[in-house]
């Protein structure tokens, strides 16, 4: 009986599509338990000396007769099988292990039905790996996980599909609306997680920017700093990682997508779609595309944030009209949307870039002290944001025709270089590609201010010397130092 209960589960791991449609009801450790024990603990301890060639067959043995006796039997499983097939010589017999592998998913379906959306990933994944000519079933694979695994997903999945669906545009010689569809499938997914894992690694930076502010202020002792510290450390580093990786995928995706989504070609998709229809999806798809793209300077994106704004107003549409008035030269109304849309935002990315939008659009309108306040809004979102300090600068640089009535009007120049001083000194040596543009962003603009400082003859004549203190007034109302 145990014998032809064998050959009947072995039969069935063959069985690629009718495994999946059924549920394991076996029992947990076999007909033969004290077997199904031994064979798990044989294996178990190979697999732990990572002797995969050697854990094989009780591995085997365990799938075959008591495969819900662990889940770990699945997790180790793929590891063991991807090692046999790695270091097969024999085509045939890797061919075998091949099959053993995709055998083993579809078991895992039918015994954990809650993993569907995970094996059928791997099967996708698997299937452009090993059987890359049966790219059509890897698509609708891909597309069966992403559905039902949501934001579940992991990124290899979204990665490899994203390529599988360029092949599939390729092959089937369709257009490129295939990609701009798996673009979108995809980022919907990156996007709701990157923003989680953004706003859960700003919350834990955050708590440590806190954590030492106590410190200094002598309020924790240093012990409990050290213990708290390392708690919060791990939690960033955790979140950090995550957000890292989707962040890889996503920018992936970008240079691949940008081969089939010029601004051009967005624009002659998107401007028959809204002919034709003007539902939420379609508006959505045209202003993270458009955005992403760069190609917000035309009437279709100016057209699809108008609308969806109307129709289902968010920080995100809010943030974008205040974009759009800005360009339109409507800064007043940029101001209004974008105090609207501040209080609605989760994201430190999204409040600093509404605080710099905000800050420009003051400026523009010449409201100063208004426009440097938004930009020290900037620091207390995050203090180690060398941008504010590029902004402040820019503030005080482009003064000199308000500040006429100053006995020095070119003193604002100083003012402006303390500032830009102050990025460079921030950014310096970082390895970021961000901080690295505002560093030398900063930099330039601080051989521009230093071009534009009062001659030695004019300030001395006021009675100045290098190296003095000198309070700029007007509305700055700073103290710098004479150069």
């Amino acid at each position: 009986m145990k014998k032809r209960n064998q050959i009947l589960l072995s039969a069935s791991l063959l069985i690629f599509s009718i495994t999946a449609s059924a549920q394991w009801t076996g029992p947990k450790y076999g007909e033969d338990s004290v077997e199904c024990i031994t064979n798990m603990s044989l294996y178990r301890e190979s697999f732990k000396q990572r002797n995969y060639a050697e854990a094989y067959i009780p591995w085997k043995k365990t799938i075959q007769n008591c495969p819900i006796s662990s889940k770990n039997n699945f997790t180790n499983g793929p590891v063991i099988l991807e090692y046999l097939i790695k270091n097969e010589k024999d085509s045939a017999q890797k061919e075998a292990y091949i099959q053993e592998l995709f055998d083993l998913y579809q078991l895992r379906i039918q015994c954990y039905p809650e993993d569907e959306a995970y094996a059928l990933g791997q099967i996708a994944v698997n299937t452009m790996r090993f059987r890359a000519y049966e790219w059509e079933k890897a698509y609708e694979t891909f597309n069966k996980a992403i559905d039902l695994g949501g934001k579940t997903t992991s990124p290899q999945v979204l990665d490899v599909f994203f390529i599988t669906a360029e092949r599939y545009m390729i092959n089937k010689q369709l257009t490129t609306e295939v990609m701009i569809d798996a673009y979108d499938k995809i980022t919907e997914i990156l996007d709701e997680i990157t923003d989680e894992s953004e706003i859960a690694f700003d919350k834990a930076m955050r708590k440590i920017y806190l954590l030492q502010n106590k410190l200094d202020s002598q309020l924790i002792s240093k012990d409990e700093y050290e213990v708290r510290y390392e708690d919060l450390a791990q939690d960033s580093a955790r979140t950090g990682k995550i957000f890292e990786q989707y962040q890889k995928v996503a920018k992936n995706m970008d240079i691949r997508f940008s081969n089939y989504a010029k601004c051009k070609d967005l624009i002659q998709i998107y401007g028959k779609k809204l002919e034709q229809n003007k539902d939420e999806r379609i508006l959505r798809q045209i202003i993270k595309f458009f955005v992403k793209e760069n190609c917000t300077d035309n009437n279709i994106y100016t057209s699809a944030v108008e609308e969806l704004h109307k129709i289902q107003p968010t920080a995100k549409t809010g943030l974008a009209m205040a974009t759009v008035s800005y360009r339109n030269g409507a800064y007043q109304d940029a101001i209004n949307y974008c105090k609207e849309t501040l209080p609605l935002l989760e994201k430190e990315s999204d409040k600093i870039s509404t605080y710099i939008l905000l800050a420009e659009s003051y400026k523009q309108i010449g409201q100063y002290t208004a426009a440097r306040e938004s930009a020290y809004n900037i620091l207390k979102s995050n203090p180690n944001d060398a941008r504010a300090y590029v902004v402040i600068g820019d503030l005080y640089y482009s003064s000199a025709g308000a500040c006429s009535s100053l006995e020095l009007p070119a003193a604002v120049y100083w003012a402006a270089a303390d500032k830009y001083s102050k990025a460079i000194s921030m950014t310096a040596g970082k390895e970021d590609d961000n901080q690295k543009k505002i560093y030398s962003d900063a930099q330039t603009k601080l051989n521009s201010a230093a071009r534009l400082f009062p001659k030695i003859e004019t300030y001395f004549q006021l009675g100045l010397t290098k190296g003095q203190s000198y309070r700029v007034g007007c509305w700055i109302s700073e103290t710098t130092s004479v150069r």
